[in-house]
């Protein structure tokens, strides 16, 4: 009878130890999946941002050419209140003086044209800016 005995206890055992292995095996897997959703809600929160800040570059993409393409070009500042997306632009421009060509020559009726974007990121503000320099007679009608 003793024989008998042997081979169920054994095989209990081993029954033993691969649930034991299971539960582990679970486990790592478990610790697994919660590092790749952390690491998933950190890539849209990435892309998110990034959208946001595409979007506003080609805000002040269309505010330089906006006021930079009018036929009156004149020095100014002007705020623009924030939308719905918590973005609040200013467009300065001013007129540079003392600006020379390769040869020495003044560059008069040229505008420094800057435009800003600010907003709160949740981290603090944020700003970007975008500027050029345009010559104001350069989108006057042709007669």
């Amino acid at each position: 009878m003793k024989t008998t005995n042997q081979p169920a206890r054994s095989s209990f055992r081993q029954h033993g130890m691969t649930l034991l292995e299971v539960v582990m095996a679970l486990a790592v897997f478990s610790i697994a999946a919660l590092a790749l959703v952390g690491t998933i809600n950190k890539i849209a929160d990435v892309a998110t941002d990034s959208q946001k800040f595409l979007e506003v570059e080609q805000t002040l993409e269309s505010l330089i050419d906006e006021y930079g393409k009018s036929p009156q070009i004149r020095e100014m500042e002007e705020e623009i209140k924030a939308g719905a997306d918590g973005v609040s632009y200013r467009v300065v421009i001013e007129q540079v003086k003392d600006l020379k060509n390769q040869e020495g020559r003044f560059l008069q009726d040229t505008f420094h044209i800057r435009a800003f974007a600010r907003w709160n990121d949740g981290g603090g503000p944020t700003e970007i800016t975008a500027e050029t320099l345009r010559y104001a007679g350069a989108f006057l009608p042709v007669n």
